[in-house]
């Protein structure tokens, strides 16, 4: 039998993991409260919150921006309201260098997960002006999108302007969602189509 738990590295090893856990959760809360202070259009509902000092909350030119209760945003993420709305509800999860960006509307489930690298925009830049006009002055084509609960969007997914996205529903990875997807519909590829259902595992784990 294993006597490393009565070496000092061991309670030292432990100690330190404890520290760092409480050093993580204070962080959090100073950044929820210099956000709360610093960013009018950003409302941090019910608490809880985890928020990554080295995220980018930028609610802009009269955006809104609310982030319900235990929602985790990680590091390196950009969520951006620019003159539109974002909504998150509760107990959402948003993975690292993720990209949300709104000119109309987005709303966001609760207990939703999202993983790394996905881009979630309301808007295109519009690509059929008039043909002497530069793309960067052309303006752009907006439409809301809406993700249910309980949706997972898998690594580098891109969800495009006007989706909804159904209760349940899976994205698979690097899937580009340019359509509508049913509740508890899984969906891949590129554009995404349905590739099954969720359904309850009959064959035992």
């Amino acid at each position: 039998m294993s006597k490393r738990w009565l070496t000092p590295r061991y309670w030292f090893a432990r100690a330190v993991r404890a520290l760092i856990a409480r050093l993580d959760v204070l962080l959090s809360v100073l950044v929820r409260l210099w956000l709360c202070c610093s960013l009018p259009g950003l409302e941090l509902a019910g608490g809880g919150q985890r928020i990554a000092w080295s995220s980018r909350l930028r609610p802009s030119d009269r955006g809104y921006l609310a982030i319900g209760p235990a929602v985790t945003v990680s590091h390196a993420t950009e969520i951006t309201a620019q003159g539109g709305e974002v909504s998150i509800g509760a107990s959402t999860f948003i993975g690292p260098w993720t990209s949300i960006v709104a000119k109309h509307a987005i709303t966001i489930g609760s207990g939703v997960l999202i993983a790394e690298r996905v881009t979630i925009r309301d808007q295109d830049h519009d690509v059929h002006g008039p043909a002497d006009t530069p793309i960067a002055q052309a303006g752009f084509r907006t439409a809301p999108i809406r993700i249910g609960d309980d949706v997972w969007i898998g690594a580098g997914a891109v969800i495009l302007r006007g989706v909804t996205i159904g209760n349940g529903a899976v994205v698979a990875a690097n899937a580009v969602v340019n359509r509508d997807v049913p509740a508890r519909t899984i969906v891949g590829g590129a554009p995404a189509r349905p590739l099954g259902l969720r359904q309850p595992r009959i064959d035992g784990p």
